[in-house]
């Protein structure tokens, strides 16, 4: 019976669960002991499944960076980049390392001190 919830939990269509990584490390369950599994799921990344597979595109290759090497701004849909020396901005489906793609936003401002 475990094992069943076990696997139906880690399903791609469980929006909470962590199909990719579904059992937490053992150092989080000498941490944090069986309070591993709600730090895993629901704290550490609530929504992964959901923002990787549900509206992400899970492992769609990527040939493509966040950032334009050339120009301040990028536009490959599913994607729209914009930076510049104070002001970084990310919304749509952003590529990983791995070559997987997941939905994101990001705004950043950097402000760096004259030195």
């Amino acid at each position: 019976m475990k094992e069943r919830l076990l696997k139906i939990w880690n399903s791609k269509w469980n929006p909470f669960g962590n199909y990719d990584d579904p059992i937490p490390p053992q150092r989080y369950f000498d941490k944090y002991g069986w309070f591993a599994w709600i730090y895993w799921y629901f704290v550490r990344n609530p929504l992964h499944n959901f923002d990787h597979y549900w509206i992400g595109t899970g492992n769609y290759p990527s040939e493509w960076n966040t950032y334009h090497s050339q120009r301040s701004w990028n536009l490959i849909l599913p994607l729209f980049s914009f930076r510049c020396k104070w002001f970084r901005f990310y919304i749509g489906w952003r590529p990983k390392k791995d070559g997987s793609q997941i939905f994101g936003i990001r705004i950043k401002f950097t402000f760096k001190q004259n030195e």
